[in-house]
């Protein structure tokens, strides 16, 4: 199982109860697929930075999941034939989170020798290191 951050663009005039079928749909889809749903954010009317479907607008939803491929491809196939959605993209987030953990590991490691090194050679004033 693997990560996944579905983001998908409604209609603007599409009413809210039809987006909650949408939401409930793609819901479905992941928990019958045996995945399992982490945070679903409606982030509501947004402007567009282009003009898509000659709408200026639309209304974004975010899915965060943690699914495998099959479940993936099923979700982006409703997406795809579903006509309130004006585009959506599908994100893999494991990889960059396996990133930034090596990244975080690396820096506590490298803190960890550096304080070693500071309390196992106390340092040396001027005067003493002259005498």
């Amino acid at each position: 199982m693997r990560n996944y951050e579905i983001m998908f663009i409604v209609n603007p005039t599409i009413p809210e109860e039809e987006i909650d079928k949408i939401n409930a749909q793609i819901e479905g889809i992941v928990t019958t697929g045996g995945g399992k749903i982490e945070k679903i954010e409606k982030m509501g009317k947004r402007r567009l930075s282009y003009e898509i479907d000659r709408h200026r607008e639309g209304y974004y939803v975010l899915f965060v999941i943690v699914a495998n491929g099959d479940i993936i491809k099923e979700c982006e196939r409703r997406l795809r034939v579903m006509d309130p959605i004006i585009k959506y993209i599908t994100v893999r987030t494991d990889e960059e989170a396996r990133r930034l953990e090596k990244i975080r590991n690396y820096r506590q490691k490298r803190a960890a020798r550096r304080d070693r090194g500071a309390t196992a050679a106390p340092a040396q004033s001027i005067e003493e290191a002259m005498q």
